[in-house]
This record gives structure tokens, C-alpha cells and sequence, in this order.
């Protein structure tokens, strides 16, 4: 009863606008009170919101004259705001930073933090809160009475040198769980304060191996580790023999489709998945509706046009800031990149990620801008990747539970490259190599005609190369990224990522 009552409060707060015009309403409400907010602040002065006007003109003058920002741009504020500054970015000083992986910039790495307001934190919220109700009403009472699992990274925040808690998002939003939720999260705070992962999946697996959980979220690899591990604590096969009560699974952060077969493994085909698309910077969308695990497909995530952030898009083939588009103008199969202005003072920030349109209102996550392979003019974004390798999974019984792709430069006088498919099969699966590099070779060539065209002149079939278990999650440990959040790049421009797994797969 506390569960359902608790949910059915907070889905009070999950209808979003669902036509072109009220989206365009809805954000052209949320551009005016945050330019109202920012404008006199050093943020507003320094992005231009100041000169803007504050009529009908707004959104034309807002797209045409305010660029569009990355780290680098807001890197001076930012630090005056971690610096314990007030009123730089937002009314205030910040309640945390939050740190983030650092591809938001093209040429910079290492960690980055984005400042989090109470406006940004109570936004973040309203995410999660959509996520959690629109899950519970199609589960109905599958939720009731059980345990609830949110897998994040450590929740312990370090208080930096000027007093402001830093750590990781998901550490910082489970201090603002419901109370009557709290009671019953799992894996509770202790646990969730480890930052070593080993240890971490220790205690979870002690702690949840012999509990009535009803609902598991996180990203799909690490809730897959937990499943393996739980199962040889209780000396069973599958997570649904442990849990057998477990009806609804909340995923995010990469995509599930090479994990499915495995997903398909370990809970029965009537679970209900429902997807989620949160980044540091902002909650961007939640699953138009929870899909069934054994239907396969997941639903196009709806963008959250009504939640305090502005959304922008900008056309991956036309790049102008004044090209960018609303919610309400997402056209279906063209790919943007995604651009945001919140209350933490992000102005036009671009995140970082590209998303391929399914019609007004409606996209599917297509990748990282850094992510996305390129390097002969092939133009494979991160979706088509992770859909190649989940039929090629299909069609040749594969189970991949880590990949990487890197690009293969032809040797000197020669014409033809490559991409090389590094992956980690599950324990005890056997890959036919040959079969799935041909399986990878020709859902690609069906879905991306540039890719198809390239390979006609300068790409060869694709290599796999298989690395020993476990490669992977040493390669997350040496970054100090293992488990919570983090994972390896699904793709990249060269072969940082892929020298350094050889060298850790051939002990060298």
C-alpha cells in the first residue's frame, strides 16, 4: 500500500505535452523564466541572455544570437562556482557538483564537474519520478511490498576544498529518494557508499541473493554481473529463479540490444523494461511506455519538453547554432545533436550525445558525438552499431557481454581498411567469429548506405578480435571506472581504447 500510494503521487508528475504545440508552448515557457533567472547573473552577461528581449521575439533572437557552449566555453564559471562563488551560473551557490566522464568537449578529457542547482536537483527528480510511474502503472501491483533496486555509482559525496559535495549523480539524487521509497531501496546506504566495485558486488549479492526484489535498475552490463553472481550464491541458473517476483527493470546508459539475449536469459519474457536517458547535465527522456522483455524492441524514448529544461537539437548535417530545432520539430530518421539550457546555468551546453528522431517529441538514443565511427566516411552512429551486433547476437547464438570499436588504417600501398569488433563473450559462450563478423557486415550494409557505399571501395569485412573474460572490467578498473556508471566506449576515432585492451588481454 506504501509502495502503490507513493507512486501514484508521483505520477501526478509524469504527463508531458504530447503535440507540437503544446511542446512548443511548454518550452517556450521554460526559455523565458530561465532567461529571466540567468540573464543578470555573470552566466547571462557572458552568453549574451542579457541583450535578449523579453517579448514574442524571445525564441527567434534566443536561437539566432546565443551560441551554442561546451566545457570549455563556461570552464572559468564553472570554477568560480565550484569555488563556493554565489550567484554565478544560477541564484546561489551549488548544492554539489556532479562528475562526468569528460566527452562533452572534443580534445579534452578527464573528469569534468556540472554544477547542480536546487532547480537542476529538483528537475533530475521529476525525471526519475516520470521513469518510476510510468513503470508502476503498467506493472499494476508488481511492485507492492518488494524491494527496490537502484544500482549507481558510490553515493559518497567528498566535500571539495571550498565545502561543495562532489561525487557521482547518482549518488547525490538518492539523498532526495522519497522517504517512504527509502525504506525501500536496496542496496542501501552502506553498500552503496563502496566505491570499490568487487566489493560492492560482494555485499550486494550477500545482501539481495535471498530478497524479494521487485524491480531492478541500472546500466544493463553491471545489472547483468549482479544477476551472475547472485545466481552462483543461490546455485541457480537464472536471476528468475532467485527473484522470482521481479517486474519491472529501469535501464539506461547504453544500449540494451546486444544484452538482450542475456536479459531474455535471466528474467521471464512478461518483465516490463523501461528505459531512461539521464545525463549529468539534465534528464532528457524516459520510455514512451515500458515494453515487454520478450517482445524485443524497445519503445522510443519521449523527450521531457515540460520538466524545466530547455531541449534543443541540432542537425548532425547542419550544424548552425540557428539550425537547431525543438521537441516539436524532430523529424523521423534525421540525427541531432543534443543541446541544453538549465537551471544550473548551462546555456545552448552541448552534451555530447546524438539521437536519431522518431517523429515531434520522440527519439531513440543513436550514440556519443565522440563515439561514432567515421574515420573513411562510413558514418556508423552508436545505434547501428549496437543493432548490427545484436543480430548478428541473434543470428549466430552469440552472447557479448562487453565491445569496442576501433577503426583499422590500410597498410602502406594498400586501399582497404577496416573496423575491428573487440569483444567479451559471457562465460562459457563460444563465438563463432567468422559467422559474426558476417552477421555485423551485413545488417550494417542494410541500414547505413554510407557504410554500404565505403565498403564497396575502402572497408574490408570486419575483424573480431576476442578478449579473455574479464579484459574489460580490468580495463574499467585501471581508469578507476569500475562498475556504477561507468563503461568502455562503444566505438572510437582511433585505437586508444583498443591498444590499451590488447595490451591487457595479452598481459603485457
Amino acid at each position: 500500500m506504501i509502495t502503490r500510494l507513493t507512486i501514484g503521487l508521483l505520477g501526478l508528475r509524469q504527463r508531458q505535452p504530447r503535440s507540437p504545440g503544446a511542446m512548443r508552448a511548454a518550452q517556450d515557457r521554460i526559455r523565458a523564466r530561465l532567461v529571466a533567472e540567468l540573464a543578470p547573473l555573470p552566466v547571462g552577461h557572458e552568453r549574451g541572455l542579457s541583450s535578449l528581449p523579453r517579448d514574442a521575439g524571445l525564441r527567434e533572437a534566443f536561437v539566432n544570437r546565443v551560441p551554442l557552449s561546451g566545457y570549455a566555453d563556461l570552464e572559468p564559471l564553472i570554477t568560480r562556482v565550484a569555488r563556493g562563488e554565489p550567484d554565478v551560473m544560477f541564484p546561489g551557490r551549488a548544492c554539489a557538483l556532479a562528475l562526468t566522464s569528460g566527452t562533452t568537449a572534443a580534445g579534452r578529457s578527464g573528469e569534468r564537474h556540472i554544477p547542480q542547482s536546487s532547480g537542476l536537483l529538483d528537475h533530475h527528480a521529476a525525471g526519475g519520478a516520470v521513469a518510476l510511474a510510468r513503470l508502476a502503472a503498467w506493472t499494476g501491483a508488481g511492485l507492492d511490498g518488494g524491494r527496490m533496486l537502484f544500482m549507481g555509482g558510490s553515493t559518497e559525496l567528498r566535500a571539495n576544498p571550498h565545502g561543495i559535495p562532489t561525487g557521482d549523480l547518482s549518488g547525490i539524487v538518492v539523498s532526495r529518494i522519497p522517504r517512504l521509497l527509502a525504506r525501500l531501496y536496496e542496496p542501501g546506504r552502506e553498500i552503496a557508499l563502496i566505491g570499490d566495485w568487487e566489493r560492492k558486488l560482494a555485499a550486494m549479492t550477500e545482501r539481495l541473493a535471498g530478497a524479494d526484489l521487485r524491480l531492478a535498475g541500472g546500466i544493463g552490463s553491471w545489472l547483468l554481473a549482479l544477476f551472475a553472481a547472485v545466481c552462483a550464491r543461490r546455485g541457480v541458473a537464472r536471476a528468475r529463479d532467485a527473484w522470482p517476483r521481479l517486474a519491472g527493470v529501469i535501464h539506461g546508459g547504453h544500449a540494451l540490444e546486444p544484452l538482450l539475449t542475456q536479459f531474455q536469459h535471466h528474467l521471464e519474457p512478461g518483465t516490463w523494461m523501461q528505459e531512461v536517458y539521464p545525463a549529468s547535465e539534465a534528464f532528457i527522456a524516459v520510455g514512451q511506455q515500458p515494453w515487454r522483455l520478450g517482445d524485443g524492441r524497445t519503445a522510443p524514448l519521449e523527450l521531457l519538453s515540460d520538466a524545466g529544461v530547455l531541449l534543443e537539437f541540432s542537425p548532425l548535417d547542419d550544424q548552425r547554432p540557428e539550425a537547431c530545432v525543438g521537441p516539436e520539430a524532430i523529424e523521423q530518421g534525421r540525427v541531432y545533436r543534443v543541446v541544453v539550457t538549465t537551471p544550473g546555468g548551462l546555456v545552448r551546453w552541448l552534451v555530447g550525445d546524438l539521437v536519431r528522431g522518431v517523429g515531434p517529441g520522440l527519439v531513440r538514443f543513436a550514440g556519443r558525438t565522440a563515439t561514432r565511427i567515421s574515420v573513411f566516411g562510413e558514418h556508423v552512429e552508436g545505434d547501428l552499431l549496437a543493432q548490427a551486433l545484436a543480430g548478428a547476437c541473434l543470428a549466430t547464438g552469440a552472447r557479448i557481454r562487453h565491445s569496442h570499436v576501433a577503426p583499422v588504417l590500410p597498410a602502406p600501398g594498400a586501399q582497404r581498411g577496416a573496423h575491428e569488433w573487440l569483444v567479451e563473450a559471457e562465460a562459457g559462450c563460444v563465438i563463432d567469429a567468422s559467422a559474426l563478423a558476417a552477421a555485423i557486415d551485413a545488417r550494417l550494409r542494410a541500414e547505413c548506405a554510407d557504410y554500404d557505399a565505403h565498403r564497396a571501395v575502402q572497408l574490408e569485412v570486419p575483424r573480431i578480435t576476442l578478449l579473455p573474460e574479464g579484459t574489460f572490467e580490468r580495463w574499467l578498473a585501471s581508469k578507476g571506472k569500475l562498475g556504477g556508471q561507468h563503461k568502455v566506449p562503444q566505438a572510437w576515432s582511433d585505437r586508444t581504447h583498443a591498444e590499451a585492451l590488447l595490451s591487457l588481454a595479452s598481459g603485457r
